[in-house]
């Protein structure tokens, strides 16, 4: 794996982190560029289709304000990355504020320009699991 490869991945995560919080659309409208078409998501241990994987967050978005918060760590090797952040959520209905601590696994795929590194799988994990009411 080249050095740029690992640095696209870098860019990648940190431009994914400046463009989650600008609602469901505007992260819609990322995933068509972070994502293989054909990519899976594993989260909460269930492993989704890219599509299961955008309509679970539109019902989480319906249900919860979510904003990613402080980014703490990434690693890069390889085709393999890893991220922790924290997530401040709150629930629409109650008003619960939620701080919620994640690590993502991600693997990428190296494509030519103007596509670059996209996302063939990765792995959510967080302390405080959502669900849609």
């Amino acid at each position: 794996m080249s050095q740029n490869f690992e640095n696209a991945i870098r860019e990648r995560f940190e431009q994914g982190f400046k463009n989650w919080n600008n609602g469901y659309d505007a992260w819609l409208d990322w995933c068509e560029t972070l994502y293989e078409p054909d990519a899976h998501y594993n989260v909460y241990s269930d492993r989704l289709t890219l599509q299961q994987y955008t309509d679970m967050m539109g019902q989480l978005f319906q249900a919860y304000d979510i904003e990613l918060g402080e980014f703490h760590n990434m690693i890069v090797e390889g085709e393999w990355g890893a991220i922790r952040y924290v997530v401040y959520i709150i629930d629409k209905r109650t008003g619960e504020r939620i701080e919620q601590k994640t690590m993502e696994f991600v693997k990428f795929k190296e494509n030519p320009e103007p596509i670059g590194v996209r996302v063939i799988e990765g792995w959510a994990l967080s302390d405080k699991p959502l669900s849609a009411h």
